[in-house]
């Protein structure tokens, strides 16, 4: 599956509304059980975004994670950041939801729809 898929499968049978700019797509690492994600700091940081949408693609389902992006600001500095593309990077454990990279190791479990 890929991010257009996604989106479109998304928009059919969740009840929001998925985007390129609200929603990140990724599929399930082929040598290890995690999903990559990078989100760039300027998307954290606009107020005119309310949530950033993750759809994680696994061997049996899409799993959408609902954060809100005031998560990630006051987070912040728990996150692993790529000061060269200025964004952050997430590598969520598929079993366990877990963010398994940066000084934050938090559970993201708790924005699992």
């Amino acid at each position: 599956m890929d991010k257009i898929e996604a989106l479109d499968f998304a928009n059919k049978h969740f009840n929001s509304v998925f985007n390129s700019s609200n929603t990140h797509f990724a599929n399930v690492n082929k040598a290890k059980p995690v999903w990559w994600i990078e989100i760039p700091i300027n998307k954290i940081k606009s107020p005119n975004l309310p949530y950033i949408h993750l759809l994680l693609k696994s061997d049996r389902a899409l799993n959408w994670l609902k954060v809100d992006r005031q998560y990630f600001v006051d987070n912040l500095a728990g996150f692993k950041v790529r000061e060269n593309k200025d964004v952050i990077c997430l590598e969520i454990n598929s079993n366990t939801f877990q963010n398994m990279v940066g000084p934050n190791r938090a559970s993201f479990k708790q924005f699992l729809i």
